[in-house]
Order: structure tokens, then C-alpha cells, then sequence
């Protein structure tokens, strides 16, 4: 516990709150399977592998993420997760299929990371 004279605590606090690897560990996971599964998809791999390749990345995520934390927080990233690969199709069209995945897969990652729980 820090004394009142202690002028950087919070700063110590809010770096401490921010080099919780875990959360990125978690927060990639998403951001990395729709990328991963876009590339082999586009790479001429059965479009199924590539799902199942998009889908696992997710329920590793979800596994990671449950370990901690409360029950509605999986529904919520998954729901992040799968909104951001749909919404990545229309997104292709207008802005490209690789910025369309980019934007998705950040989307979706900066989601994960709010919604797990920072280690206390």
C-alpha cells in the first residue's frame, strides 16, 4: 500500500493493471483466428478447415476467459467474435478483404480484452 506522499501510485497502478499478459494473451486469440482463418481460406483451403480453424480460436478464447471472471462475459465476446466475422463480408466489398479482416479482427480484440477480467 502506497503513503498518501506517494504521487505515482496510480501510475504504477494503471501500468500494473496494463502488463496483466494474460489479458493479450486472451484478447489475440479472436484477432488471430480471423486472420488466420481468413488467410487459409483465401489461401484455396477448404472453406471448412478454415471455419473450424476460426471457430477453435474462439473456444480457446472462451476457455481462457471463463477461467475467471463471471458467466455473461463469454456470451458477450463470442457474440463480439461472431459479429465481426459477419460483419467483415460486407466490409469487403466496400473496403477491401484484408482491411475488412483487419478492422474485424482489432474490433473483435479490443472487445475480448475489456471483457476479461484483469487479475487482482
Amino acid at each position: 500500500m502506497a503513503s498518501k506522499f506517494d504521487i505515482g501510485a496510480s501510475v504504477r497502478d494503471a501500468w500494473a493493471e496494463q502488463q496483466d499478459a494474460r489479458r493479450w494473451v486472451i484478447a489475440g486469440m479472436p484477432a488471430a483466428g480471423l486472420i488466420v482463418g481468413f488467410a487459409l481460406a483465401n489461401a484455396g483451403v477448404s472453406r471448412w478447415i478454415a471455419g473450424v480453424v476460426l471457430v477453435a480460436f474462439g473456444v480457446v478464447a472462451a476457455i481462457l476467459m471463463g477461467r475467471k471472471g463471471w458467466p455473461w462475459r463469454i456470451p458477450v465476446a463470442g457474440a463480439v467474435y461472431a459479429t465481426a466475422f459477419a460483419m467483415a463480408h460486407p466490409l469487403g466489398l466496400i473496403m477491401g478483404t484484408w482491411p475488412a479482416v483487419i478492422l474485424a479482427a482489432l474490433v473483435s480484440g479490443a472487445a475480448t480484452y475489456e471483457a476479461t477480467p484483469p487479475r487482482r
